[in-house]
């Protein structure tokens, strides 16, 4: 572990800036792993830890909390740029744990996404793949998300391994349920919804994640909109949660008027 170096960030720190281009390819790549309703393909660069890890040196870094703000799905062909700087240094028992913030527009300025991760040095190598044992979790029958106490289940997603997606599952699932909460809400939450994501159990390569969405609330807002608040949760094959949330969209969006 590289200790000088963690032990050195300071609250504040502006952590430089990234820039890449999202194309057709990309786009094909990311729906090929999180479902076709994807918008988001740049959550793949997972720019809070791709900000933070030249600062740890060779520490490797294990994601504990995410939260995203989809403010417009980017255009195919232009740079995406990204600005971060560490929001919080605090320790989490014996080992640090780091706020990481990040802001991502295009090359002509429109704002694209706005991302938080917590991190922490990892203590052990990740699961090896676990084999698949009997079907997954039974889920609640889809009923729509329109009233408080609806439920619905999601699409699954198995995990991919090695060079087929990307090194951390938790970005994957946040890829995941940016795709089902898009298929099931569309622009209202592509644009201007927000989503949060805990993580109380660990997921392997190959794992097969099944999810529940429940509505905690459908509040109608002035204007005649309606502002939703939705819980998540995605597990394993064996029941197990994995990441735990929810998210928040205004349906119609008002970025869209």
């Amino acid at each position: 572990m590289n200790a000088p170096a963690i032990a050195s960030l300071q609250p504040g720190l502006q952590l430089g800036n990234l820039e890449y281009r999202i194309d057709d390819a990309a786009l094909d790549a990311y729906r090929a792993l999180v479902g076709a309703d994807g918008h988001y393909p740049n959550l793949r660069h997972d720019d809070c830890r791709a900000l933070l890890t030249p600062h740890c040196g060779p520490t490797p870094l294990t994601a504990v909390w995410r939260r995203f703000e989809f403010l417009r799905p980017p255009h195919l062909g232009r740079r995406l740029q990204v600005g971060g700087w560490l929001r919080t240094v605090a320790s989490q028992g014996e080992l640090p744990y780091f706020r990481v913030a990040a802001f991502t527009v295009d090359e002509i300025g429109t704002e694209i996404l706005r991302s938080e991760a917590a991190f922490r040095p990892a203590t052990a190598p990740m699961p090896a793949a676990a084999a698949q044992a009997g079907p997954p979790p039974e889920h609640p029958a889809q009923s729509g998300l329109e009233l408080p106490g609806d439920a619905e289940s999601l699409r699954s997603i198995t995990l991919p391994s090695g060079a087929d997606g990307p090194q951390d599952w938790t970005i994957t699932l946040a890829g995941w349920l940016e795709s089902e909460l898009g298929r099931r809400f569309g622009a209202d939450f592509r644009w201007g919804g927000r989503l949060t994501l805990a993580y109380p159990g660990a997921a392997a390569p190959g794992d097969i994640i099944v999810g529940t969405a429940l509505t905690l609330a459908a509040d109608a807002i002035p204007g005649g909109a309606t502002r939703y608040r939705i819980a998540l949760t995605a597990a394993n094959h064996s029941g197990l949660a994995v990441a735990v949330g929810d998210a928040e969209l205004t349906a119609p969006s008002p970025r869209l008027l």
